[in-house]
């Protein structure tokens, strides 16, 4: 969530066509989520100026998914770093328009 998606909330408020309990269940899992396995910043982006980013390193495919598909449902883009193609695959079975670019590591 960034602060143009909280003022377009505010708005549909505002004109009645999100209710306020509604708004209130979308901003329910804010500032944090607790996932279990992985702990979100829903409000990095309002505080630092740029979204969460999720390490995949060390993550299995579901739960890079997982993250992923939480993240989206917040609106705006969604970066994986340093994902494989198995990561990619479980993302992209749950999130049909994500992209995948190979990650390489520098050489030495």
């Amino acid at each position: 969530m960034n602060s143009e998606s909280l003022r377009q909330l505010f708005d549909q408020v505002r004109k009645k066509r999100v209710s306020p309990d509604e708004a209130v269940e979308r901003l329910r899992h804010m500032p944090f989520e607790d996932l279990g396995f992985a702990k979100l910043d829903h409000h990095r982006a309002l505080r630092q100026g740029m979204p969460e980013v999720i390490f995949s390193q060390g993550k299995t495919p579901s739960q890079v998914a997982g993250i992923f598909t939480r993240l989206a449902e917040h609106g705006g883009n969604v970066l994986a770093t340093r994902a494989t193609e198995q990561q990619y695959a479980a993302v992209a079975a749950e999130q049909p328009k994500a992209e995948y670019r190979p990650w390489r590591a520098p050489s030495s």
